[in-house]
């Protein structure tokens, strides 16, 4: 089991090969409800510019450019496969294959970030927020989702080393008093975590 589980989370890790597109397959259904509830939370708006981190294969991407009406949309994920797939479902997204912690975009350049099932693999999370709160304009959000450590173990993903586990508690640790947690339904038993994270507007005397 303990091998069954290590193999798993290196899949849901990094996919490759035939596992890589069977588990994305199987994560764009675990993935649908979690993603529709922590958009709702990322109050996207017409005009914004978007990001998806950890895209995966791009199922965001429709509600995200529909909530945007006319704004900018971009995928990032670190996986060659999901990018390889979403480019060819999304032809008129910009998606990028990088890091999470070296995001190609401008200082600034994003109002708004949907972290979806990916801050297991952030095994240095301070680098990755402080790269989101970079390509963030103040006033934007983080809208972050995982599922509580209870439910991994229960599905049998607490004993993966590719995963971190995460309670309220630990989740809090990780963002800092500002961010707001919600435990939520996510489906098929399974209970998660939506957490948003805004970036403090430049005070008007500060302002240039």
């Amino acid at each position: 089991m303990n091998a069954l589980a290590a193999a798993l989370g290196r899949q849901l890790a990094r996919p490759s090969g035939v596992g890589g597109r069977l588990v994305g397959q199987a994560m764009r259904i675990a993935n649908r409800r979690p993603t529709r509830l922590a958009i709702a939370a990322l109050d996207v708006r017409r005009g914004d510019t978007v990001l998806d981190l950890g895209c995966g294969t791009g199922d965001a991407v429709p509600a995200l450019s529909a909530a945007a009406d006319g704004g900018r949309v971009h995928g990032l994920d670190h996986s060659q496969a999901m990018i390889d797939a979403a480019r060819c479902r999304h032809a008129d997204v910009i998606f990028h294959c990088a890091s999470f912690t070296e995001i190609p975009l401008p200082d600034a350049s994003v109002d708004r970030i949907l972290a979806t099932n990916v801050a297991y693999f952030w095994h240095d999370d301070r680098a990755v927020l402080t790269e989101v709160l970079r390509v963030l304009r103040p006033g934007g959000r983080l809208a972050l989702y995982v599922t509580t450590a209870d439910s991994l173990q229960r599905i049998g993903l607490g004993s993966s080393p590719t995963h971190r586990l995460f309670n309220a508690a630990t989740l809090r640790t990780m963002l800092g008093p500002a961010a707001t947690i919600a435990t939520v339904d996510a489906g098929f038993g399974v209970a998660g975590m939506i957490a948003t994270l805004d970036k403090p507007r430049v005070p008007k005397d500060n302002a240039a």
